[in-house]
């Protein structure tokens, strides 16, 4: 079997709670360089329930949420169509992410002081 056709279970490995840190542009490769053309976002997140790990997920087209513009809230979302894919790099195996939307799951928590 191809470790590309293996379906991840996403719910199992990333949890319910996705805390947004980062919004980056995702830009188009030509010939294994990155060309100026922006053709999606990348939405990074923290995973709660995963040892506080990270995850990029990637989701083509127009920028559907801003970065979290203050750091004492907590912007938590959700993905639809969140899907999780294995590859290979030098620097071992890595997890690819995307998803077709991403919403806000509340406006913001404020700790309490």
């Amino acid at each position: 079997m191809d470790i590309k056709n293996a379906k991840i279970d996403v719910l199992g490995s990333v949890g319910s709670k996705l805390l947004l840190i980062d919004v980056i542009p995702s830009y188009a490769y030509v010939d294994g360089r990155r060309t100026s053309t922006v053709t999606g976002y990348k939405y990074i997140v923290i995973l709660e329930e995963n040892k506080f790990d990270r995850l990029s997920v990637r989701i083509d087209g127009d920028k559907q949420i801003d970065n979290p513009i203050d750091g004492n809230s907590r912007i938590y979302v959700r993905f639809d169509n969140l899907e999780l894919s294995l590859y290979w790099t030098s620097a071992g195996h890595q997890i690819a992410a995307k998803a077709s939307a991403i919403h806000l799951v509340n406006e913001s928590l404020k700790p309490q002081k």
